[in-house]
């Protein structure tokens, strides 16, 4: 199995595990508050971002937060 296979096998625990590394650090040397306010301007900026791409469906995350579950 090469590096790609394995990637595309562990995606999410690949990216979880970076993204648990990366939080960890910055609160261990920045705190908790800035912590948290660095990933609210982290997520501002990939929604500018996937708006500015065209790629922005604000009607499926609302239907996907508030729509009728079955």
């Amino acid at each position: 199995m090469n590096n790609q296979e394995v990637f595309k096998r562990y995606r999410g625990r690949i990216i979880g595990i970076i993204l648990a590394v990366i939080f960890s650090v910055l609160y261990l040397t920045i705190g908790l508050g800035y912590t948290i306010a660095v990933f609210v301007i982290v997520l501002v900026g990939y929604l500018i971002g996937k708006w500015y791409d065209r790629d922005l469906d604000i009607g499926a995350y609302l239907e996907a937060l508030f729509g009728r579950r079955d």
